[in-house]
């Protein structure tokens, strides 16, 4: 017999209540971050050139697409 427990993949164990607050609250970091990073991206196309713009907008799909997974790796822990 083995005196150590399984491995979850989390160092601790968290409660659903928490689990679910900070999920909610990345979905709308990621609501939030998109509108700023569409309307930043919008100016910098007209001003700048649409090399930036473009530039942007894939920064601010990649730390969408990031924010995402995290809330999927906490929801996916839950016990």
């Amino acid at each position: 017999m083995s005196q150590y427990e399984a491995f979850t993949g989390l160092p601790v164990d968290v409660d659903d209540g928490k689990t679910r607050r900070w999920a909610a609250i990345l979905v709308k970091a990621v609501f939030v971050i998109l509108v700023v990073g569409v309307v930043v991206s919008v100016i910098l196309w007209a001003v700048a050139s649409a090399d930036w713009g473009a530039l942007v907008l894939s920064g601010v799909f990649a730390a969408c697409v990031g924010l995402m997974v995290i809330r999927q790796a906490l929801l996916a822990e839950r016990s």
